[in-house]
């Protein structure tokens, strides 16, 4: 991870120099090149931390695998043999999608799986009181994936998340201040009744769908299931950072921060169930919360875009900024108070994405932001999504409930000769406080590109 560290504080040492060194000249740099490059490095940071994890995994069985509130148990590694060193989970799910091939279309001649793979999985199963591999994959391979989502996940990461044991559920958020009084000795003191803050939970079920083809073979899956494991933990992660920054229940042909001129689609993400996310908040819940400035960046207008925290804007400890890829490059990195990570210094503690931090707040880029309308809401026509936004939250003030986790289900496709595998999971977000004056987030649109 070190080694990739130095590279990316080296690449963001040399975009600042060129972007500040030009001083804007949009005739000799390429500014949207150059966020695709800050891009290309927040998704290295996130593929380092996801070969870490991937190295660090369990190798006995027994050990716990994935994240609090969802763990699970590994049935460890292969020993000996043609597969020696592949992880148990890998080898079930392996079996189990070519017994599915198999029985889905029994006119086919399949190779079955081979004698070596059915003795692991056989072995493995009765080890563990399971007496097929069908009921395993919902709950096994998925566990160290679901762990891969909050590996790579840049804003969900900086939150608490919870299992949701109801559905809605009321969240207890917090305890309001007690009274103190001055003591007198015989004498019993008032008992204080403080009021309990909650935020009711109500999940949406989020899901995407991965066709395998009926001609399978099994050293081909296995070959390719550590590139469809990266690929489903990086989706997945930005599935849940895109649900968090943009949720939104306006349901209408405007209104929705996401699409503000039209009716969104039923099977839209960020459509929920009731629930609103980090950027309506600020645009809308507490429209004072996000200040439109309609011009280029300045450290004057950030700090402005930060006072309107209130009381939180001084807990810098506590906050975390977020920002796409072409805003860090069109406006921030050209101010005199932004910190590249190249300044950090040995100590720093890096979030997932980050790449600098302003006043002791980390910045954190993420696609889940994307350009907008001068409102801050995203519209149809792409020629008017021209404008960059940054959202500030303290982290303390947000949860993410999933009522469950993630979940692989698969049937069969005759018209497309496939086997459909469909991944989902539930998940839902609060804040605490009333939304119509909670301070503890904000935003800046409106950034107008350099």
């Amino acid at each position: 991870m070190n080694e990739v560290l130095d590279n990316i504080k080296s690449e963001i040492a040399q975009l600042r120099e060129a972007v500040v060194t030009r001083n804007g000249d949009t005739a000799t740099i390429d500014r949207k090149a150059l966020a695709d490059t800050v891009k290309e490095l927040v998704d290295a940071q996130v593929k380092e931390q996801l070969a870490i994890a991937e190295k660090a995994r369990p190798v006995r069985r027994g050990d716990p695998i994935g994240p609090d509130g969802f763990r699970s148990t590994s049935k460890g590694t292969v020993e000996g043999g043609k597969y020696d060193g592949q992880k148990i989970d890998d080898m079930i799910f392996v079996d189990w999608l070519l017994s599915k091939a198999a029985s889905a279309a029994p006119d086919r001649k399949y190779r079955p799986p081979s004698k070596d793979l059915k003795d692991i999985v056989t072995k493995a199963l009765s080890a563990t009181g399971a007496s097929a591999g069908d009921e395993y994959v919902p709950t096994g391979m998925s566990a160290t994936l679901w762990n891969d989502f909050f590996q790579a996940a840049r804003v969900v990461s900086t939150v608490g998340t919870i299992p949701m044991p109801t559905d809605p559920y009321d969240l207890p958020l917090g305890w309001g201040d007690p009274t103190w009084y001055k003591g007198t000795q015989n004498a019993a003191t008032t008992a204080s009744d403080p009021a309990t803050a909650k935020s009711t939970l109500t999940s949406t079920e989020i899901l995407c769908e991965v066709d395998w083809s009926y001609d399978l073979d099994e050293d081909g899956l296995i070959a390719v299931l550590p590139t469809l494991r990266a690929m489903i933990a990086r989706s997945g992660a930005e599935s849940m950072d895109k649900f968090l920054m943009n949720a939104d229940s306006t349901d209408a042909g405007t209104g929705n921060i996401n699409l503000d001129d039209a009716d969104p689609a039923a099977t839209a993400y960020y459509l929920t169930n009731g629930q609103d996310g980090i950027r309506h908040q600020c645009i809308v819940d507490y429209a004072a919360g996000s200040a439109d400035i309609s011009t280029t960046l300045t450290d004057a207008l950030m700090r402005a875009g930060i006072g309107r925290l209130g009381k939180y804007s001084t807990d810098t400890g506590g906050l975390v900024m977020f920002v796409d890829p072409e805003t860090y490059v069109n406006g921030m990195l050209a101010l005199t108070n932004v910190l590249t990570m190249d300044k950090f210094g040995p100590q720093a503690t890096i979030l997932t994405g980050q790449l600098a931090n302003y006043g002791g707040i980390p910045i954190v880029v993420t696609s889940a932001i994307a350009e907008a309308e001068d409102d801050g809401k995203i519209s149809t026509s792409a020629v008017n999504n021209d404008e960059g936004q940054i959202a500030i939250i303290h982290r303390d003030m947000w949860r993410v409930g999933f009522r469950r986790q993630l979940l692989f289900e698969l049937y069969r496709d005759i018209q497309k000769r496939s086997l459909v595998m469909v991944a989902s999971y539930r998940i839902a977000v609060a804040c605490r406080g009333t939304r119509s004056s909670a301070t503890h987030t904000a935003g800046i649109h409106g950034i107008v590109r350099a």
